[in-house]
C-alpha cells in the first residue's frame, strides 16, 4: 500500500513539474481592452511625468508642427508632441496627431521597429500587441541577443495608439529600477505597462 502511495505522489509530482514547465514557454502577456483605458491628453502625461521626477522644464515641446524620422521622410502633423528623458535614460513621447490618420501612421512607424521580435528566435520575454480600427498597442518585456556582437538590446516598453493620440515608453536597459520607473509613468496614467 505504501508503494503505490509513492508511485502515485511521484507522478503527480512528475505531472505537475510537466504542466509548469509548459507555463515556462508562455510568450503574450494578457490583452489589453484599450477601450476601457482612458484618452490621455498633454496635462494628464505632464503630470505623470511629474510622478517620476520629470519637470515640464525638462520636456521637449512642439506645438502646431511637423516632424519626421531621419529614417522615413513621413511628415507627421501634431498637435502637440511632448518629448523627455529620465535621469535613467528612458523616453517617453506624446503625440496628439493632426488626425486619426496620422496618429494610425505614425504608430505603425514605431510597430515596425517592433514586429520582427514577437517571433524571433534571439527574442527572450513576452509581448503583447493588437491592432484595431482606432486603437493599438505593443507591451514588450524580455531582450533580444546577438550573438555575432554578444550584445544584447532591452526591452520594457510600451506603445499605445488611441484615436489621434500615440503615447511611446521605451526602457533604456533590462533592470529593476529602470523597468520601475516605465511601470510607475504608466500606473499614474491609467495604462498596464510590460
Amino acid at each position: 500500500m505504501k508503494a503505490s502511495d509513492i508511485v502515485l505522489t511521484g507522478a503527480s509530482i512528475l505531472t505537475a513539474a510537466m504542466l509548469f514547465a509548459g507555463c515556462a514557454g508562455i510568450t503574450h502577456e494578457p490583452k489589453v481592452d484599450m477601450s476601457a483605458l482612458p484618452v490621455v491628453d498633454d496635462a494628464a502625461f505632464l503630470n505623470a511625468l511629474n510622478s517620476i521626477g520629470i519637470e515640464e522644464a525638462d520636456v521637449r515641446t512642439m506645438a502646431d508642427t511637423s516632424f519626421s524620422f531621419s529614417d522615413n521622410d513621413t511628415d507627421y502633423k501634431v498637435v502637440i508632441n511632448l518629448d523627455a528623458t529620465s535621469e535613467k535614460n528612458n523616453q517617453f513621447s506624446y503625440s496628439q496627431c493632426a488626425d486619426e490618420k496620422t496618429a494610425r501612421e505614425l504608430f505603425d512607424y514605431y510597430y515596425d521597429n517592433y514586429d520582427h521580435l514577437f517571433d524571433a528566435e534571439e527574442f527572450s520575454g513576452i509581448s503583447s500587441h493588437e491592432i484595431g480600427s482606432d486603437s493599438a498597442y505593443v507591451l514588450i518585456d524580455g531582450r533580444c541577443d546577438n550573438n555575432t556582437t554578444n550584445t544584447y538590446t532591452p526591452y520594457h516598453d510600451a506603445i499605445f495608439l488611441k484615436g489621434d493620440t500615440v503615447m511611446v515608453v521605451v526602457a533604456s536597459d533590462y533592470d529593476i529600477i529602470t523597468e520601475k520607473e516605465i511601470n510607475d509613468f504608466l500606473k499614474a496614467l491609467g495604462y498596464p505597462h510590460p
